[in-house]
């Protein structure tokens, strides 16, 4: 049996269907698809919607725009906020086979998240990650299970930009020792999406409760970590696929370590440090370095 998420906001969600129901047959059809089958909905297109609740495809974008939505490509990214945090990977994999235009939809949700960046980029919380990004004395990059995948891709960029950054995940011994380190010498930026680790969580709580200052990226402004760190900011993910989609946050992130670079002070020179040791130690293929080995 299905658990419904137990968010407010959820509930509060089902409340409008409801009450949207008694409007007309249509409507009626809709809300009972919806609230039957929430899950498989996430997967699913309007016109595969349509289908189902044997209605119109204009009904569907009716009827979400009736529940205060632009559409229903924007009603589903609200739905997914709710519905990500429970779904498990077999009820992914058996909701995500069953819906043939699903490449479709996920291309669309993507183009709707990538335009939803611009406005992130101006917020006082962005100006504000990428002061402390640069001005910490030592930073500590901090997450768990999938949202840790993003961990090596920022690691690698900033240690060009900059000195004393750290990747840490549960399981190595800096994880158990992170606690004793100056908090007044030390930020944390954190990752933390979908399902949310219990272990990464609790850390964070550990870490405020001492005085760390921590900035984190999350998927929406319902996720726990609002309440354990500042600045925090939403990127939008998709989850209509078996498994949670991250170009998004990595093209946020590209962009975040883009303004840091250029607002760091002596970068050039350090790039062209970079670039020589790099050069002096054949870290890169060239050609007349290959073909001088051949000989």
């Amino acid at each position: 049996m299905d658990v419904q998420p137990s968010s407010k906001e959820f509930h509060q969600l089902m409340d409008k269907i409801a009450k949207a129901a008694h409007e007309s047959p249509t409507y009626e059809k809709l809300a009972y698809t919806i609230e039957k089958g929430y899950k498989h909905i996430i997967f699913m297109t309007a016109s595969e919607v349509a289908e189902q609740a044997e209605v119109s495809q204009g009904s569907v974008s009716r009827f979400c725009i009736a529940l205060g939505y632009k559409g229903y490509n924007d009603f589903l990214h609200h739905l997914q906020q709710f519905v990500r945090k429970e779904i498990t990977a077999p009820q992914r994999l058996q909701y995500s086979s069953h819906s043939n235009k699903n490449i479709s939809n996920i291309l669309k949700l993507e183009h709707e998240n990538i335009d939803a960046l611009e406005l992130l980029l101006d917020r006082p919380e962005y100006k504000k990650m990428i002061d402390q990004i640069i001005h910490a004395d030592q930073l500590i990059l901090l997450s768990a299970r999938m949202s840790a995948t993003l961990l090596s891709y920022t690691y690698y960029i900033l240690n060009k930009i900059r000195a004393n950054v750290t990747q840490i995940t549960p399981g190595s011994p800096a994880w158990e020792t992170l606690e004793l380190m100056d908090p007044s010498h030390v930020h944390i930026f954190s990752f933390v999406f979908p399902r949310y680790p219990t272990l990464l969580l609790e850390k964070l709580k550990i870490l405020r409760d001492k005085g760390f200052s921590i900035s984190s990226i999350t998927d929406s402004i319902t996720s726990p970590v609002y309440a354990l760190a500042d600045p925090v900011l939403s990127i939008p993910i998709t989850t209509s696929s078996i498994f949670d989609i991250y170009s998004t946050p990595i093209l946020f992130l590209n962009l975040l370590l883009r303004d840091v670079a250029t607002a760091t002070e002596g970068l050039d020179k350090r790039m062209a440090a970079l670039e020589a040791l790099e050069k002096k130690n054949r870290i890169y293929y060239e050609t007349h370095h290959y073909d001088e080995t051949l000989k």
